[in-house]
């Protein structure tokens, strides 16, 4: 599962995977700080292009990105209150859905397993 959120509306998306994530959010508004990601424990993410952008007089293409990890960047926790809206989605009915799927993950990763 990847979380998504697009900037310009602060609306979080979920994907059921990063390629569906890739999918939807093209490389060009990715590259332009249009897209921010984080994987299914909120860790962050960043996009590392493997192909670039394209832009000319006429036209602009979207390159190819996979998500990598990006410890330097905040927890989806962190920022979720932030976020406006969510798309709908087969996963959560909404955001306080979401707010308390991290609650509780961040509550099991501070007392570890047993």
């Amino acid at each position: 599962m990847i979380f998504a959120v697009a900037t310009d509306e602060r609306t979080l998306f979920v994907f059921s995977s990063a390629a569906a994530a890739n999918a939807y959010c093209e490389g060009i508004d990715v590259e332009d700080g249009g897209w921010l990601f984080w994987d299914e424990a909120g860790t962050a993410l960043a996009p590392e292009f493997l192909t670039s952008n394209y832009r000319d007089k006429f036209t602009v293409g979207s390159g190819t990105y996979q998500l990598v990890p990006a410890p330097h960047r905040p927890l989806l926790a962190e920022v979720i209150t932030e976020i406006n809206h969510l798309e709908a989605n087969p996963y959560f009915a909404d955001l306080s859905a979401v707010r308390t799927h991290f609650a509780i993950a961040t509550r099991t990763s501070q007392h570890g397993a047993q």
